[in-house]
């Protein structure tokens, strides 16, 4: 029969721009299409890959289509064949085959066995393989399809001639073999090429019985996509010789049959043919159910009796076995209650699987945050490790974190420092017990990014980057355009908008990992990406969350490497909020943190600093203190991280001054003091729940989660419970009248309903606080110690850098630049001197572990340059026995062993170690060798300075590295290499280089300078850096006096006369102070208030050299 419509199987969306950008068009535009055009499925095909495939499948189902799942696939026929592959379509007609293109997609990203040659590539016998199984459909795609690349051309020679026949054949004898499975694509472009293909595909079909199914290859939804993709490729440089002149867009039955028509190759029964199997495949294709099922690992047999033991252990690691009898009651209480919930959730083998990778970097010794999210609520993960925070001591609530109404996938997300952060990934990724991935993240064009995307390939703006990044600086962050660039750029802006949100490329979330001890290579599909070994998923985390697989999220957080790295300086335990060594309730620790917000996590923005400073100002404590005699300041700071979120926009200022608010009835007030008088906590809004309104914990948090979804049955049945239930409970148990109960039920019952939609928790909150409250404490008692691992830490984030220089100029800690004997390779303190010093792997050149082995050399008192150069380049030892004096015999430096024994001595050394009667023992080599440019690099920016001026010890290094070899086998030979140089460090002035050298080096190699002098006049300054404007040049000057850097403008006129350029030693002349052009209401304005700094004269001093 023939149908009046066809369904297209070979079609992209924007899930196929993986590494070469081809479509603008987005799944939901081909579902609309489909709904709009009375069509019963979708199907997509992308390049190379099943990215998105699930929630593709989601859209589908939602619009009550059929889903058919695909890929268009590059196929080799070998591995070690250096080609990109064959592009072939292959479409699952069922859930077997499903997980059947899933699995040959993730085989073909292997970067390993050959499978990956610039592209992913399947092999055909695997392909073949998976045909004979029946689950798959294949076709043969395109113009780069094996039959269209392999066709016999007049022109070749007989050997690549006979190679594509060989290949032609294996293709058309998978297709005889399996003529229901596997059949020949043609498409109607009139193209002379696509034209020789079709009549060869005709004539195979009528030769072979074979079956012809027609596709347009499908790239945009309508020729608007297309103009729009064609635009971004050709930004990109990204084209095809051809397929740019097609119209790969959607198109009706009636208008592909006239295509096929127009192009004159097959008969009008042949083209009806072919696109009746599109929809005989779609029909034939069978439907099928996502399994949702929580995907927890499977790792021991009897998980309830392992994490049972788990737990008992837990009981004595903490200590609950040694509290009194009554305490003790509470903790087992709590144990057995969560325990309940933990096996009739299901979610013990999660627990135990998260407790796994804990230990597992807790061995190679990982630091932990002390908790995140509502976990810190759980005795249980307290007792076995998982967490810091001791949920019964804290009154925290383990139904926020799981309850036995919400049977939702346990998630535990874990904070540690970023180094390692990544060897905890990498430890999960490569465990044989389960399966992992990291997770895809897609990376989608915003605004701004999309403007740069369209104008990159228009005329207009075509190799201008300059200019596009200007219109780009013009749009506001939260994406408003002024109105004056709107109509100077309108077709650019409009195309960049019709852009926005599509795919460009794809990653891998920072800290999600997905694992199954099922395997997920055939269940979700894996991919690689550039610049990560492991696998990543080829879903998004919001596919892996609908379809409940577990999911760990590892976090990088400084703050813990900053707690972790100033107590290893301090030599003390790693503080937590267990540690006995820690008073909670310092007042000198809570002065210091109101003084000076740096490195108090959550709160080190002004608007957090400003907070803090209000909070525990002594006016505001001393109003909390009439109204709570017991407050604690743990409780006020968690409270201020509660109420800096949207839902404390109404009360922050209330509660940062100490202003109680009264709720109209002391139970209330009673319930709410230690939040003075406001709903903050989500926990809060469910202990209102259970306390005032009669639900059960577990019904208090669906209800809670409900009102915040917008859930349709908790707002229709539940919610209307909660007033008459609120009265009644005022009435019955805290003798209140009906008719104030009812007054008082409409105000707090709103502020409960605006509470439900952006609360936060406490749970969370509060263990976040303890983190800044003992980074301040470690600063406060160990500021050197603290301030060293904050530059270590934060390197690179020059904002807090300059924070933590000013904390430590407060406590008279002073900053040294780096120095042999003092420095490593990262910041290091030297306790006697309350400094810190730079690390040497700052400095461009230098190998990153050059500054940590030369520290080792400390203590070696060398008097000459070339002393230190033996001890870094030629460190080995020797024992001389028998050799002149009887005392001479013993171990010996080899520099030693050349300022002890005579020339002769040391040809008796040469004969004996040459008998092998002497043999040196040599020193275990550093970690990495120390090179001609790690040296170099240090000696000019004076690292050597005991040892004399730069210029001098380049000299004597420059002699040594040419002259001594300390692979050389004579003792005698090298000795006389030694002396010689001894004596020409001697020979040597200590003279330095000119100033403007001295600066070059330092810029160069630090991108900014060093050297003060304060006999230098003021006015001369050293270029740091140039740039050209259309209009004015942007000048970067270094005063050697004051040690700083500034910018400053020079007109082009006085540019163009000048001569001027980035190294150049000037006197600054003239200068003036001209108001600054700021955006204002979307124009470029002189501001009143804001002035540069213009020179409007200058002389040289030194050109650069």
């Amino acid at each position: 029969m023939s149908y009046n419509y066809w369904i297209s199987c070979h079609q992209h969306t924007h899930f196929s721009n993986n590494s070469y950008f081809e479509v603008v068009t987005k799944p939901e535009d081909y579902i609309k299409y489909a709904e709009e055009n009375n069509l019963p499925a979708v199907c997509i095909t992308e390049h190379g890959g099943v990215q998105g495939w699930i929630k593709k499948k989601e859209l589908v189902d939602a619009a009550g289509l059929k889903f058919i799942d695909g890929i268009e696939a590059y196929v080799t026929m070998n591995l070690n064949d250096k080609n990109r592959g064959y592009h072939t379509i292959i479409i699952a007609k069922n859930y077997e085959g499903v997980k059947k293109i899933n699995k040959l997609s993730s085989d073909s990203f292997n970067r390993e066995d050959g499978h990956f040659y610039y592209r992913p590539r399947i092999l055909f016998d695997d392909l073949e393989s998976a045909v004979k199984q029946g689950n798959i459909y294949v076709t043969t795609a395109c113009l780069a399809g094996a039959v269209a690349q392999n066709l016999p051309e007049h022109s070749e020679n007989k050997d690549r001639s006979e190679e594509k026949q060989l290949v032609l054949e294996k293709w058309l004898q998978l297709a005889i073999n399996y003529p229901d499975n596997v059949f020949l694509e043609v498409q109607p472009h009139h193209d002379k090429e696509q034209i020789r293909l079709n009549h060869s595909l005709q004539n195979y079909a009528t030769t072979y019985g074979l079956k012809l199914i027609a596709a347009n290859d499908i790239h945009s939804l309508n020729p608007e996509h297309d103009r729009l993709r064609k635009i971004i490729k050709k930004g990109k440089k990204n084209r095809y010789d051809d397929d740019d002149k097609f119209e790969l867009w959607c198109k009706s039955r009636s208008e592909m049959f006239e295509a096929f028509q127009e192009q004159g190759v097959l008969t009008d029964k042949e083209i009806n043919d072919a696109l009746d199997l599109t929809v005989e495949i779609a029909n034939s294709v069978e439907s099928f159910e996502l399994d949702k099922s929580h995907k927890y690992p499977q790792l021991y047999t009897d998980p309830d009796k392992e994490f049972q033991k788990r737990i008992k252990q837990g009981l004595v690691d903490r200590g609950v076995d040694k509290l009194p009898k009554d305490e003790r009651k509470i903790y087992i209480d709590r144990v057995n209650r969560e325990y309940k919930v933990y096996k009739h959730n299901g979610a013990i083998n999660y627990m135990l699987s998260h407790q796994d990778i804990l230990n597992a970097a807790k061995a190679h010794g990982v630091r932990f945050g002390y908790s995140r999210g509502s976990v810190s609520g759980s005795l249980i993960a307290y007792l076995c490790g998982q967490t810091e925070m001791d949920s019964v001591k804290f009154n925290l609530n383990f139904g926020r974190f799981m309850n036995p109404s919400r049977i939702s996938l346990a998630d535990i997300d874990t904070d540690m420092w970023k180094p390692e952060q990544q060897w905890t990934q990498q430890w999960i990724l490569q465990n044989p017990k389960w399966h992992a991935a990291s997770i895809m993240t897609a990376n989608t064009y915003g605004l701004k990014a999309a403007i740069k995307a369209i104008a990159d390939g228009m005329e207009r703006y075509e190799g201008r980057p300059a200019y596009i990044q200007s219109i780009r600086n013009q749009i506001a962050e939260d994406g408003f355009i002024p109105e004056a660039l709107y109509e100077e750029h309108q077709q650019l802006i409009d195309d960049a908008k019709k852009v926005v949100g599509v795919i460009d490329s794809f990653g891998r979330h920072a800290a999600g990992i997905v694992i199954d001890t099922n395997t997920i290579d055939d269940a979700m599909g894996t991919q690689t990406i550039s610049g990560w070994d492991y696998p990543v998923t080829q879903v998004a985390m919001k596919e892996i969350d609908h379809v409940n697989w577990v999911k760990y999220d590892v976090l990088g957080l400084d703050n813990i490497g900053l707690i972790s790295r100033t107590a290893e300086l301090a030599g003390i335990p790693f503080p937590t909020p267990d540690s006995d060594f820690i008073d909670f309730n310092d007042e000198k620790v809570w002065k210091s943190m109101r003084n000076n917000n740096i490195g108090i996590f959550q709160f080190e923005g002004d608007r957090a600093g400003k907070i803090l400073r209000s909070l525990f100002s002594k006016e505001t404590l001393q109003n909390i203190k009439d109204k709570v005699p017991n407050v604690k300041y743990m409780d006020l700071l968690s409270l201020a991280n509660g109420a800096m979120r949207p839902s404390g926009a109404g009360f922050i200022d209330a509660v940062t001054h100490g202003k109680f608010k009264d709720n109209g009835h002391p139970a209330l007030n009673e319930f709410l003091a230690p939040t003075l008088g406001y709903l903050v906590y989500q926990e809060q809004l469910m202990e209102f729940l259970v306390k005032f309104c009669g639900f059960s914990e577990p019904e208090s948090d669906l209800v809670r989660r409900g009102i915040g979804k917008k859930d349709k049955r908790i707002m229709d049945e539940e919610v209307p419970k909660i007033k008459p239930n609120f009265v009644k409970t005022m009435i019955n148990v805290y003798q209140d009248t009906q008719e104030h109960a009812e007054k008082i039920a409409d105000d707090f019952i709103q502020v409960f309903m605006d509470a439900a939609n952006y609360g936060f928790s406490i749970n969370h909150s509060m263990a976040y606080s303890y983190i800044g409250y003992i980074s301040t404490w470690l600063r406060y008692y160990y500021p050197l110690e603290w301030c060293t691992a904050a530059f270590q830490i934060w390197k690179g984030k020059q904002d807090k850098l300059n924070k933590v220089v000013r904390f430590a100029e407060s406590q008279r800690i002073t900053l040294k630049p780096f120095k042999f004997r003092k420095s490593k390779s990262d910041y290091y303190m030297d306790s006697q001197n309350n400094s810190i010093y730079e690390g040497t792997a700052s400095i461009k050149g230098v190998s990153s572990n050059v500054g940590n082995y030369l520290y080792l050399l400390r203590d070696k008192q060398n008097k000459n340059f070339v002393d230190l150069l033996m001890d870094i380049y030629d460190n080995s030892q020797i024992e001389v026995k028998n050799v002149g004096d009887s005392s001479k015999d013993g171990t010996y430096e080899i520099k030693e062993l050349y300022n002890t024994f005579t020339e002769d001595e040391l040809k008796e050394i040469d004969k004996l170690v040459k008998n092998n009667s002497l043999s040196p023992i040599k020193q275990e080599s550093p970690a990495i060798a120390v090179t001609q440019r790690d040296l170099l690099n240090l000696i000019l920016l004076n690292f050597f300075s005991e040892y004399g001026s730069p210029k001098r010890l380049k000299s004597v290094y420059e002699k040594f590295h040419k002259n001594y070899k300390p692979k050389n086998k004579r003792f005698v030979g090298k000795s006389q290499k030694y002396h010689e140089c001894l004596e020409y460090e001697k020979s040597l002035d200590d003279d330095n280089f000119p100033l403007i050298t001295t600066l070059q080096n330092e810029y160069d190699l630090l991108g900014r300078c060093l050297t003060t002098n304060s006999n230098i006049p003021s006015n001369y300054a050293f270029i740091t850096s140039l740039v050209v404007r259309s209009n004015k040049v942007v000048v970067g000057l270094y005063s050697i006096k004051h040690g700083k850097e500034i910018k400053a403008f020079i007109s082009k006129r006085l540019y163009n006369s000048s001569s001027i350029a980035k190294g150049d030693l000037i006197k600054v002349g003239d200068t003036s102070a001209r108001p600054k052009t700021i955006m204002q209401d979307g124009k470029w304005v002189k501001s009143r208030t804001d002035k540069d700094l213009w020179i409007d004269g200058f002389e040289h001093v030194n050109k650069a050299n």
